[in-house]
């Protein structure tokens, strides 16, 4: 009997533990939840953007463990050349025709200037568009081989269009994720920061009038829940322009040119992130992402570093319900498809594609990226007014 009634003490015991970290479960839960649905019941605050470990380091211990800090931050980047767009910027802001503003960085390679003429005589051609303004920016880094005959080609390029941004660092795929935070800087130090930032890859197409109707979508959203309207733009999320990665695993063969080891993400998910395709958000988020990623340990996936990792951390460190993990992502049209429809460009008809990839960057794959971005310029641009492109 006094064997029974111990274990029936044991049981008891186990069943108030058990019910006490069930009840603490979901009560934090019911506060989260209640939080997210307050989240436009307050204004924004103005967020400085200063690259300050507090931020970066508070609430750390809701931080996952594979965000890690370092003691040191990372060395800020320097430029060999910048675009000359600071006339063209005074310009907008004194003009206060346009709506917003979105200035698109384009990652490219040295060697790909036939791309970026491409991109000049098609998508990157319009100025504006329904009282939206655009600005398109080459982001490349020091040339590999021959550095004096690639630097002078580069120089003429830049001298006849005033559009390169050069980084002191090689051109090369490992220092992508490095290149695209240079972009993030230059954005956060050259830029207003409710002008929209967009980062894309060289071999994309943009249907100019489709990407203006879904930013202005984003922001209609915001601006029927806000009651402080001048923070409407500042205040939008990350939006996903090419695809949203709901729960997409790590690939754990060594092989694979995107390889991560368990020992260092044992999660069967990436957090939802944003392919590096396209994507979009504020000046001031990205300003402030750039800040956090000073602090961080390098991860050589970088649209799953910046919007996944960096967007967690960002959000844990922020005491701004704006900020909150479930407010920092929006899915454009088509950004939820799979892989595969990805690849075979599923769906994209000029109604509801904003952007389309060539795929132009994959090993093995050959595409005339540059006929691929004419042939959709040619096909999309009559069906939009081109006397409003400037």
């Amino acid at each position: 009997m006094r064997r029974n009634g111990r274990s029936l003490l044991v049981f008891g015991l186990l069943f108030i533990v058990l019910t006490v970290l069930i009840f603490r479960h979901e009560e934090s839960q019911r506060i989260i939840k209640k939080d997210i649905r307050s989240l436009d019941q307050s204004p924004p605050r103005e967020i400085t953007i200063t690259d300050n470990k507090k931020l970066a380091m508070a609430n750390l211990e809701k931080a996952p463990a594979y965000a890690n800090v370092m003691l040191q931050p990372r060395s800020r980047y320097k430029f060999v050349l910048e675009p000359a767009i600071a006339d063209k910027i005074k310009r907008q802001i004194a003009s206060r025709e346009g709506r917003w503003t979105s200035v698109t960085i384009v990652k490219s390679a040295y060697g790909n200037r036939d791309r970026r003429a491409a991109i000049r005589d098609t998508w990157g051609s319009c100025d504006r568009f329904d009282g939206a303004q655009f600005i398109t920016v080459f982001l490349i880094g020091q040339p590999p081989k021959s550095p004096a005959q690639g630097f002078d080609k580069i120089r003429a390029e830049h001298k006849a269009h005033r559009d390169i941004l050069m980084v002191d660092m090689p051109d090369d795929g490992e220092h992508v994720p490095e290149k695209t935070l240079a972009g993030m800087q230059w954005a956060t130090d050259s830029l207003p920061l409710d002008w929209i930032y967009s980062t894309a890859d060289d071999d994309m197409s943009l249907h100019v009038p489709n990407f203006v109707r879904y930013i202005d979508t984003v922001v209609r959203r915001k601006l029927r829940a806000a009651e402080h309207r001048k923070y409407v733009v500042r205040s939008i999320p990350i939006m996903c322009v090419y695809s949203y990665q709901v729960a997409d695993p790590p690939a754990r063969k060594p092989t694979s040119k995107w390889h991560m080891p368990k020992k260092r993400y044992p999660l069967r998910y990436w957090p939802p992130y944003c392919r590096g395709g396209w994507y979009a958000m504020p000046v001031e988020l990205a300003g402030n992402l750039y800040a956090i990623s000073r602090w961080m340990e390098y991860l050589h996936l970088d649209d799953v570093w910046i919007t996944g990792l960096m967007r967690i951390k960002y959000a844990a460190a922020s005491r701004d319900r704006d900020t909150l993990i479930s407010t920092l992502l929006d899915a454009a049209p088509l950004s939820l498809r799979n892989d595969t429809e990805l690849v075979k460009n599923v769906n994209e008809t000029p109604a509801n594609v904003i952007v389309s990839h060539a795929w132009g960057n994959i090993a093995g794959r050959k595409v005339d990226v540059v006929q691929k971005l004419r042939q959709n310029w040619k096909e999309w641009s009559p069906l939009f007014e081109v006397n409003d492109q400037g």
